[in-house]
């Protein structure tokens, strides 16, 4: 029940934060300074991609 307080109070500020991110630079992985680049090749795609500017961006 904590959880789902959490999420609701800060799950929305990360996903914009990480929105932000993405805009600053399309092209870099988001939390890539976090990952090995093995973790990177097994992540892989996630299926969500979404246009920006014309452009899609998967992340």
């Amino acid at each position: 029940m904590l959880n789902k307080i959490k999420y609701k109070l800060f799950g929305k500020f990360q996903n914009k934060k990480r929105l932000e991110q993405m805009k600053k630079n399309p092209f870099k992985r988001v939390d890539s300074e976090k990952m090995t680049d093995i973790e990177k090749m097994d992540k892989g795609f996630n299926g969500k991609t979404y246009s920006i500017n014309g452009m899609d961006v998967d992340f």
